[in-house]
């Protein structure tokens, strides 16, 4: 009787040693998991926090063909390495080349996404991301006319000299002014296409005429 009581009480013991062996293992097995948990919180959250900041900059972007055709200037500049993006509070972007009309930019951000081929999918071509009350400006010239433009997005592509948007903007020259959904600028070749939901108010003296295009 006492040896067979004795083999009872040894497996509830050992029932109880596996169970709490069990227990632990589940123990650490969760705090593994929730350190690496937190080790990857904070590698992307490093990866999120700029890396570089510089502020009341002044910038000047160089051409392919070496030429110093963009003045860029900000309130505040930060690089962030998780997308290498640039992020600039209060843009003005201003072009000159003796080939090509000068550009005025503004906004109150603009997102930079620099060529690249490390980043995945890569990146062709330098992009410019304005946003919040932007506009552009192109004065009056030998070849052109004045011409203002009025956006909440416009994106300008530096390789190629082109500005477009597929948002509501409001154009003004000496002669009209124009609404519309979407448009593409050249301002190499001097091409402007208003791309739908067009709008166009022309002042010719004391009338103003509207057309108006679905």
């Amino acid at each position: 009787m006492k040896s067979h009581l004795t083999i009872d009480r040894f497996r509830i013991w050992l029932a109880v040693i596996l169970l709490g062996i069990l227990t632990l293992g589940t123990i650490w097995v969760m705090e593994v998991i929730r350190r690496n948990g937190d080790d990857e919180q904070n590698r992307s959250a490093a990866r999120s926090a700029p890396d570089y900041y510089v502020e009341k900059f002044n910038f000047i972007r160089l051409s392919n063909n070496g030429k110093a055709n963009y003045h860029i200037t900000g309130d505040s500049l930060v690089h962030l390495p998780r997308n290498d993006n640039i992020e600039i509070k209060h843009p003005q972007i201003n072009s000159f080349d003796q080939d090509r009309p000068p550009l005025h930019l503004r906004a109150d951000l603009a997102v930079v996404s620099q060529k690249s081929n490390v980043i995945t999918p890569k990146r062709e071509h330098d992009e410019v991301h304005l946003y919040d009350n932007v506009s552009m400006e192109r004065p009056e010239g030998l070849s052109s006319q004045f011409v203002h433009v009025e956006s909440d997005y416009l994106l300008l592509l530096p390789d190629d000299d082109v500005v477009k948007t597929d948002k509501p903007i409001t154009i003004t020259t000496g002669k009209s002014t124009s609404t519309a959904t979407g448009m593409l600028a050249n301002n190499s070749t001097q091409h402007l296409a208003l791309l739908s939901k067009v709008r166009i108010l022309l002042k010719k003296r004391e009338a103003v005429n509207a057309v108006k295009t679905k």
